[in-house]
């Protein structure tokens, strides 16, 4: 069978079905190797395909919450209820508090806890907060603001902005 691949090209497999291990994902097989397209890629680059996705399960949403515990590669959440394994391949990211900036790759999870594929630079604690998506790339956010520039420039900016707008002297 002929699919498309997310790069465009045509290539011949021998089958392509949801993956139950990975609800979201198709599976690819080629003849020396399999491959995992999401639901959404699939289609798009395969729309006359869209029946072989029939009764796939679709990626769950993302998901975000507080930290309750965590150690040198998990993160724990008491007051969740995932899935297990629901979140392969999602990123993690510390949004705010201890460890605020990193991510990391999502290798398994359980009900409540996540693990990562690389321990934590700064290990997260009850002050960080998380959120687990699949669209999260380099992220590079600290402080949930837009990245900042020396006060100085601020204090410059400001004065000229209060030049202008100062009456003119006859």
């Amino acid at each position: 069978m002929q699919i498309v691949d997310i790069n465009g090209t045509e290539r011949t497999c021998l089958k392509a079905f949801p993956d139950p291990a990975y609800p979201g994902y198709m599976r690819v097989e080629f003849r020396t190797h399999h491959e995992w397209f999401t639901l959404k890629e699939f289609l798009f680059f395969n729309p006359t395909l869209k029946n072989l996705m029939a009764g796939a399960p679709n990626l769950p949403a993302d998901d975000l919450g507080v930290v309750t515990s965590s150690g040198k590669n998990f993160i724990r959440d008491a007051k969740k209820n995932w899935k297990e394994n629901s979140y392969i391949d999602f990123t993690i990211w510390i949004s705010r508090g201890l460890g605020e900036g990193q991510t990391r790759r999502v290798m398994r999870n359980t009900r409540n806890t996540v693990y990562t594929n690389t321990p934590w630079n700064t290990k997260p604690n009850k002050t960080s907060q998380y959120l687990i998506s699949h669209d999260i790339h380099d992220v590079k956010a600290f402080g949930n603001v837009l990245p900042q520039i020396e006060q100085a420039e601020y204090e410059r900016r400001a004065k000229e902005m209060d030049k202008k707008k100062a009456p003119q002297k006859n």
